[in-house]
This record gives structure tokens, sequence and C-alpha cells, in this order.
């Protein structure tokens, strides 16, 4: 894939999957997904990840009432749990990151691919970074793209993550991830997806989620999903 680092996984926690999934497939116009049950169970969660075309929206619930994510739950409700960027070196990514301080919570091989997760406080969110081969690819891929649809929406074009400090937390991510601040010094642009800092209101970490309506007559629609806004502009 061109054009990296990416946005190209949004992840959500909710505490009853099979009405959150529903209402994604019925607002959005997906398919049935993919899913890694043995691998998710081994994180306490159970999950689906729903695929528009080159980008994929997996919604989590916690496997049991003991679980890590249950606990969250318990604490801030349904939210928006996570945000998977593809790039194009670790090594260097994760050199970036240590000149500022940050390192991985958590580093790993899936599938033969790179993957490191950090902490929400570093990054406004939990965050993962992952180096995939080859670059045009996916995890889970092929049968992750099999079930793609673009018949209501297409692939994502902007997410709004809360945090305290919208250019602080800009700027940390343009270093980390070697690309420019947008003009209004609170966003940049990642491979046409626009990742937008927005003041904290309560809610912190991915709040918003803007998709294009592929029929521009149903722009201006908002659902409520997992706790996040998703926008068809």
């Amino acid at each position: 894939m061109g054009g990296l680092p990416a946005v190209r996984q949004l992840v959500f926690l909710t505490d009853d999957l099979p009405s959150t999934l529903a209402a994604a497939r019925r607002e959005l116009g997906l398919n049935s997904g993919v899913k890694d049950e043995e691998g998710m169970a081994e994180l306490g969660f159970v999950h689906e990840v729903l695929t528009i075309e080159n980008t994929f929206l997996e919604f989590t619930a916690p496997l049991g009432p003991d679980t890590m994510p249950a606990r969250l739950l318990a604490r801030r409700g349904d939210l928006g749990y996570m945000v998977v960027l593809q790039v194009a070196d670790i090594e260097q990514t994760k050199q970036r990151a240590a000149d500022l301080g940050l390192e991985p919570v958590m580093e790993t091989l899936y599938e033969g691919h790179t993957i490191t997760q950090w902490h929400p406080k570093d990054f406004g969110t939990l965050a993962e970074l992952d180096q995939i081969r080859p670059a045009d690819t996916w995890h889970m891929a092929p049968a992750i793209f099999e079930g793609g649809s673009t018949e209501v929406v297409q692939d994502v074009s902007a997410i709004e993550v809360a945090v305290a400090d919208p250019a602080e937390m800009a700027a940390r991510w343009a270093q980390v991830l070697d690309v420019t601040v947008a003009d209004d010094g609170t966003s940049l642009e990642l491979s046409g997806v626009s990742v937008r800092f927005v003041p904290a209101d309560g809610a912190v970490g991915l709040v918003a989620v803007e998709l294009p309506a592929s029929d521009p007559g149903k722009a201006g629609r908002t659902s409520r999903l997992s706790g996040v806004d998703f926008r068809l502009v």
C-alpha cells in the first residue's frame, strides 16, 4: 500500500456485540466480517472485523466479566478503543518515538507481521503501529477483503481523537510518523485520512469517524455506534 503511514483499522469496545454489529451493518451497509476467535480469546475479547474496502472496523466485547475489557467498560462504557496504523518501517518509527522518550507497551509478530501497541497516555488513544509484509495486504488476508462493501459508505476519510492538548498531540504523532502537521496545528493527513485532535470534553480517545456517503443524498447522517459518532459526509 502506497502513501504510508495510513489509518487501516479502528477498534471499538461494547458490552453488546450482537446488537452493535447489527447496527453497523444496517447503518453502514457492511457485510458479515471475519474473526480470529482463538487469538482474541487469549486477550479476553470476542470480536468481528467488518470491511469497507481498504479500511476496517473491528467491534469487540469482553469474553467474560473478569477480563480487562470488562473492567474498562465498567469504568467508561462503550467506547472507541484503538486506532491501528500501518507504517512502512516499524524500526524507524520506534526510533523516532524513542527520541521522545516513548516505547511500545507490546511488540509481537502476528502472521509474520510486526505489531506494536502504545499506551493511550502517549498517543491520546490506545494505538497500534504495524509493519505489514507485503505492504499492500492486511491482517487475516485474503479473507478480510472478501466481504468488503461500499454500498452505503466509502473508506474512512477522517477520525477525531479527543485529548487534553490537541496541538501537542498532533505534533507528537507527526514526529513519530514522520509527517507534517496541517496548517490548523491540530490535525494530520495520513494517506487520505484526516486525523484530527479535538479538545476533550468528557470523553477522551477516539470519539468520531467520518465516511463519505456512497449516495451523496445520504450525507449528513450520524449514527452512534459503540459510543462513537459515525458521520456520513
